[in-house]
């Protein structure tokens, strides 16, 4: 009797989930000494406007992280769109397209309503309606 077949997926399903414990442990520790690119501050500004508040600095550049990832990822996506479209037409130089922009950021659920015009000012919008 070597136990129950059951027994050896809860062993490595307890050894994975301390791996990841251990794993999250040690990145909330990196936490400490990194340096992201979106400021404590600003982070704390839009985490307290839509009602979160986290005193922990180490949290605080956990979501920090996450949201460099996720705009380096429309930012990349959109890049390589802007690549292969001007693999067609060689002349031009290398510029990010609003066009570009749009797709990657409508891939990841968000979207992007182009405005016919700006307008500066309440006298440009008067001129423009005489």
């Amino acid at each position: 009797s070597k136990g129950s077949p059951m027994a050896a997926p809860s062993a490595k399903r307890a050894r994975a989930d301390t791996g990841q414990k251990e794993s999250f442990a040690s990145l909330l520790k990196s936490m400490e000494e990194y340096e992201p690119t979106i400021p404590d501050v600003v982070v704390t500004h839009y985490l307290e406007k839509v009602g979160f508040s986290a005193e922990d600095t180490k949290i605080k550049r956990l979501v920090a992280l996450a949201t460099q990832k996720f705009l380096y990822e429309i930012i990349s996506d959109a890049m390589q769109r802007s690549k292969i479209r001007e693999k067609k037409d060689t002349k031009k130089k290398k510029t990010l397209h609003m066009e570009d922009l749009a797709l990657s950021l409508k891939q990841h659920g968000i979207s992007v309503v182009k405005k016919d015009f700006l307008v500066d000012s309440i006298n440009t919008l008067h001129n423009l309606t005489q």
